[in-house]
């Protein structure tokens, strides 16, 4: 193998650890995201106004919600 393969293998290796990093933080946000979400729907605020603050439909968010239920 060429040196420049060697190195592209390894640039490819490091830059798929950084997406799993990046994967895992999503994934945390998306969790605090959804209790703040049942949150704020326990206060009674309507899924158009929650939606709206986060720049989605209601159907986007009441999906997202069902998807992934209270543990």
């Amino acid at each position: 193998m060429e040196d420049v393969d060697v190195k592209l293998l390894n640039d490819a290796e490091k830059l798929t650890q950084i997406m799993r990093q990046h994967q895992e933080a999503v994934r945390r946000v998306g969790e605090n995201r959804r209790m703040v979400i049942r949150t704020l729907r326990d206060h009674k605020v309507p899924f158009r106004v929650i939606a709206s603050a986060c720049g989605v439909t209601d159907q986007a968010l009441f999906a997202d919600l069902r998807k992934h239920p209270t543990p």
